[in-house]
């Protein structure tokens, strides 16, 4: 494969923002009394947005007088904690400046909105690395519909065969999949499942055996 372009997202891949999460909902599930908060219910909500994340609230905390009222307190503690804790995950800058010193684009397809996302990336000194951003709110259809790959390659003239997506999300990876564009996943708190076995090109354990298998491929 022609190595033109690697797309990449950012939550749980890009930067170490999924770990940070899930210590906001367990701090919210202790001060409700909800054990299963941080874990059972929060795995269920990773790589979801929106109304999706609700729907679940609803469902999974019936027992409760306000589940959105709980899901804007994780919301609140989450941003927080963002605002203190945030870190690249290992092995992004090396990935990045190998790319990009081989003459191969990198683009960012994300779901998070806008704002959000360029403040982050512009706080560790990603930003400017990217040639080509594009966020949750810009699409009509979010992850795991295509429609987000789709728009970054047909933007940037790549053909999908000369393309990679990484991904760390079960959501993401169907994306891909459904993009018609090769992906590698490199899981963060869930582990690849035998869907994401079949639908990835290669399960990593890491941004740096990333690096070493687009070197050997």
């Amino acid at each position: 494969m022609k190595l033109e372009l690697v797309i990449f997202d950012v939550d749980g891949l890009l930067l170490d923002t999924e770990s940070v999460w899930q210590k906001a909902w367990q701090q919210v599930g202790k001060k409700h009394n909800i054990e299963h908060l941080g874990d059972e219910v929060f795995y269920k909500c990773v790589g979801h947005t929106g109304n999706v994340v609700e729907a679940i609230m609803l469902e999974e905390l019936n027992d409760q007088d306000d589940p959105l009222a709980i899901l804007d307190d994780v919301r609140d503690t989450g941003m927080k904690l963002l605002e203190q804790e945030l870190e690249v995950k290992p092995g992004a800058k090396e990935l990045i400046a190998y790319l990009k010193t081989h003459g191969v684009k990198v683009a960012v397809g994300t779901s998070t909105k806008r704002e959000l996302n360029d403040e982050r990336l512009k706080r560790v000194q990603l930003f400017d690395e990217f040639c080509y951003i594009l966020c949750g709110n810009e699409v009509s259809k979010r992850k795991p519909d295509p429609e987000m790959y789709n728009t970054i390659v047909d933007c940037l003239g790549v053909e999908k065969n000369h393309a990679l997506i990484l991904e760390d999300s079960y959501l993401g990876v169907e994306a891909a999949y459904r993009a018609g564009i090769p992906c590698i996943m490199v899981p963060d708190l869930l582990p690849a499942t035998d869907i994401q076995k079949k639908q990835a090109i290669y399960i990593a354990n890491s941004l740096f055996d990333v690096k070493a298998y687009i070197e050997n491929n």
